[in-house]
């Protein structure tokens, strides 16, 4: 089924929870291609090692919100996903199924629900006092039917702005969002061939639109290319495919401005900046120059198998990122170190970065839900 542009108007139904269940996970969905690949092997020599340093609390003014009053009677996994101003929007899974979108507010110290679904909530992302989210739902042949919904923090109704549906085990789209755009791959698919579709909603002029779009020949020996992964910041979009050539495959992480074009095996998370390009892999995070003769940084750790993701690029060649799901830790590439920042311990989220604002949460024993925000320096 293609899908359509809509612009309907769907009334909104605000209330407040009171005994949830379950938790809150990004979305998750089996591609058609399968990309269990072995790592490249990278050219450590030539890369400088960051100084370990200690804990930063330079970065900026650190405030904290106990949110733990508003989850008394169930365990919550939640995380901050926007935020503007005093405003902190994040999801809520309800039981099995179902989800709510809450803003808390950090000044009034009040939690309100802003909309409830019996669907899933795959990804929300917000510009200025605007969020846009995805829902979707299994269709009985075994697809996903999904819609792109967007509201203003302060309206009283929400407006659908695109749907589709994720057939043949394609997954169903996740937003990412940048200063004045929205992203995401809309996915096509038939017995015969898929395409990926990189859209975009632009934010000034409310419209939709197609920027690049990739064709899979299936059959016997594939041919084409289809894109797997994507990230998008303020520097533009980036997106890890698989190049297929007479059945051949090879993979390739490559910026949408041509600007970064290589050859890359299994990643962990990745994302671009305006002169670098951040890549976490099992043991190590690598930042890559994007010009010739740019030195090439990176943090090695002492846990071959620890992660690393979640890369939000700062001012002055800053780079935020976190290590396994335990700690922030910042990049300073002018002084070459690396520095973790100060942590009270617990499960910490993936952070967000919003104009001049840091925002993430650490989950801690005995139900603690802390909201943290850092004001850049």
């Amino acid at each position: 089924m293609k899908p359509r542009k809509i612009v309907q108007s769907i009334g909104l139904v605000i209330g407040l929870t009171t005994i949830l269940a379950g938790c809150n996970q990004e979305t998750e969905a089996t591609p058609k291609v399968d990309e269990t690949v072995e790592e490249a092997k990278s050219e450590d020599s030539e890369m400088i090692r960051l100084r370990p340093v200690a804990e930063d609390a330079s970065i900026g003014a650190v405030k904290d919100y106990d949110l733990s009053s508003f989850f008394q009677h169930k365990v919550a996994m939640i995380a901050p996903e926007h935020m503007v101003d005093e405003h902190i929007v994040y999801t809520d899974s309800v039981g099995e199924v179902g989800h709510d979108i809450y803003v808390y507010d950090t000044e009034r110290a009040t939690n309100r629900s802003l909309h409830k679904t019996s669907r899933t909530i795959g990804s929300l992302v917000g510009i200025k006092d605007e969020i846009f989210w995805i829902e979707y739902e299994l269709t009985e042949d075994n697809g996903y039917a999904w819609s792109i919904f967007r509201m203003k923090l302060d309206a009283s109704e929400l407006t659908e702005l695109y749907n589709g549906v994720s057939m043949f085990e394609t997954p169903v789209p996740h937003l990412n969002a940048s200063d004045d755009r929205v992203t995401w791959v809309d996915y096509e698919a038939s017995e015969t061939m898929t395409t990926s579709a990189v859209m975009q909603y632009l934010y000034d002029t409310a419209t939709v639109e197609t920027i690049q779009t990739y064709t899979l020949q299936e059959g016997e020996k594939r041919d084409g290319e289809y894109v797997f992964d994507y990230r998008v910041g303020e520097d533009g979009v980036i997106v890890h495919r698989s190049s297929f050539a007479d059945g051949e495959k090879t993979t390739k992480l490559t910026t949408l401005d041509g600007t970064f074009d290589e050859d890359m095996g299994a990643l962990v998370d990745f994302e671009t900046g305006a002169d670098y390009v951040a890549l976490g892999k099992e043991g190590r995070a690598d930042f890559v120059g994007l010009t010739g003769g740019a030195k090439q940084f990176q943090h090695k750790s002492t846990q071959s198998k620890i992660t690393f993701d979640s890369f939000r690029f700062l001012p002055d060649q800053r780079i935020l990122f976190r290590e396994g799901m335990n700690r922030l830790l910042v990049a300073d590439l002018n002084e070459a170190t690396v520095s973790y920042l100060p942590s009270r311990g617990g499960t910490t989220s993936k952070p967000i970065y919003r104009d001049g604002q840091i925002a993430y949460a650490e989950l801690g024993d005995g139900g603690l839900i802390t909201f943290y925000t850092i004001d850049v320096n």
